[in-house]
Parts: C-alpha cells; structure tokens; sequence
C-alpha cells in the first residue's frame, strides 16, 4: 500500500473539497461497483464520478457526531478486546492499482493473529439495528474486503454502535475470491466505464428516473428505430404491465372479501396472521373551489409545472 494525502491538519471542508475531486475508488464506492449497495446504483455513480450528477454532499449532523463518536468507539474497542488500536492519518492507495483507495478509520493488533489488520468504525441509528443481527451488512463488508486488498493485511475488525448505546464488534477474515471480484469489478469500471465513457447498465432507482426527466424533459417530433433488444424490452414490460394489472385485480378482490367477512370488526386473528382494519379518515384539499374563491392567492401558492416523459406503447 502507499500513502497518497496526509490527513492532519484537514478540515472538514477540506475533506468535502478532497472528496469532490476524488477520481479514486473508495472503499464506500465498492458496493455500489458491485450492485450490492441499498442506497445507489452504478449508474448514478458514473454520473457523479463523469461529472454528469453533482455528488451529493454528506449530511453536516452525520458527519459532525460520526467524528465526535469515532474515538469513542474506538477507546470501546480498546477496553473490550484488550487488542492495541492505532489511528491512520493518511488516504492509502493500492501498490499496483492507483485508482483503488482506502480511507481506513484505524489498524488494529490481534495478539491471536499474524500482523496487524483493519479497524473500520461505524454509527447506525435505531432502524439499522436488524440490518447488524445477521452479521455485518454485505455493503460494509465490500467496503472491508475493499480495504483488505488495499492494505494487503489478512483480517479486519469492524466495531459498530447503534442507536447510541449498543455497541458490537465484528470479525472479518480476508477472502481473496471476493478481492479478485472487487478488483475485476472495479477494474472495468474504472477501464470501461469511466476512460471509455460507456455507462453502465441503469436501474429502478428513484435517483435514475429524476434524472431521466431532468436531462431529458422534452421530447421532439422525431421517430427513431429501434433493435431486436431494445424492441423485445418494451415487449416484456408490455407483458409486466398487463400481469400487474391482473394480479391488482385479484388483489382487491380478495381485500373486498375480507372485509366484507370483517363487516365492522376492526382486526381478524388467524393461527398464522393478524389482519387490521383501521378507519383511516383522508382529507383532501379542494384545489378547484380555493381557485374560485381565492384566485390571486391560488396563483402566489401554485406549484411549478414540472414536464416529464411520458411512457406508452402500441403494437403494430
């Protein structure tokens, strides 16, 4: 590994500037590489990394306690394993692989083991906890495995506190089958994807789809053709549709007679479930009658007419 910036003495500003300009994969950057990352897609990856998309800056509280709790966590790491744990000051690259970086929170000295190994530090809130029940989340263990192949070190520790007050370690051990695949993975990103410009494969992201209709708004009056491939995907999604509709069909057919059997009764219990059947009272806003009666003022509150593309299609 060699040490590529000297992190002492960077603000936090610095660290946002360093990280806006990063052409480096991270560690944090592997999961989403490798379509394993709950919360972006390659594709939106690409779009930061090609500067398409701004990159999206990281929330100020969670960053400001993450800081504030790092040393904490670590000093608990300390006192519960006994183990000797040291800081990394530095940004690591990969000795062969420049563009494969490491933002290690620390290493750490299992007496049991050979050398020293990673020590990833992490903070979850309340409604991450079941995601730690099973072990470590597949992300963050990319993210490690990531760092294992950057630091060419056999073991890591990840020590995690969720909801403020329950903390857990974990033990991971090197894998060089995941490593050849992050390596492999982030290797054509980085040689494909990114020197070539060729994009990778997009998803149902949310993300995706705003930007869609950010880039392209506006549809002109031109017809182009298309391929075999492209022909059978609107074929399949054709087909989707029509079975979604179906199956909402059926769907409210059975809702319908459930609640018919429910009559006035606000829950059913079975031997294996528990339906509810709350009264939810919705109010709505009369947009039409507040236009009449209030005109000038409906103009001053109107929403911004948004143009997206629309989505249909016939055959021939």
């Amino acid at each position: 590994m060699k040490k590529i910036l000297d992190k002492r003495g960077m603000t936090e500003a610095d660290w946002q500037a360093y990280r806006e300009k990063q052409t480096g994969i991270g560690g944090s950057d592997c999961s989403i590489i490798m379509g394993l990352n709950p919360y972006k897609s390659a594709f939106m990856l690409w779009l930061e990394m090609t500067g398409q998309a701004e990159r999206p800056k990281l929330d100020s509280q969670y960053v400001e306690w993450g800081n504030l709790l790092e040393p904490v966590i670590r000093d608990k790491f300390r006192a519960e394993t006994g183990f000797k744990v040291s800081q990394c000051n530095f940004v690591l690259a990969h000795q062969d692989w420049d563009w494969m970086v490491a933002n290690v929170d620390g290493f750490v000295v299992d007496p049991n083991r050979k050398g020293r190994g990673v020590l990833e530090i992490k903070t979850a809130n309340e409604r991450a906890k079941k995601d730690w029940d099973n072990g470590v989340p597949n992300h963050y263990m990319l993210q490690v495995q990531h760092y294992l192949a950057v630091t060419e070190l056999d073991y890591a520790y990840i020590a995690v506190l969720i909801g403020g007050n329950d903390f857990r370690y974990y033990f991971v051990e090197r894998d060089d089958y995941i490593i050849d695949s992050i390596i492999s993975a982030e290797r054509t990103f980085v040689e494909v994807n990114l020197a070539a410009k060729i994009p990778p494969k997009i998803g149902s992201s949310q993300a995706e789809s705003d930007w869609l209709n950010f880039t392209y708004p506006e549809a002109s009056e031109v017809e182009a053709t298309i391929n075999d491939y492209y022909e059978e995907l609107a074929a399949e999604y054709h087909f989707l549709s029509s079975e979604i509709k179906e199956k909402k069909t059926r769907m409210d057919e059975i809702k319908n007679t459930i609640q018919l059997y429910a009559a006035e009764n606000g829950s059913l219990r079975g031997e294996k479930l528990r339906i509810g059947l709350p009264s939810i009272t919705k109010i709505t806003f009369d947009s039409k009658a507040f236009q009449e009666d209030y005109p000038d003022l409906y103009d001053q509150y109107k929403r911004k007419v948004s143009t997206y593309r629309g989505f249909n299609i016939k055959f021939l």
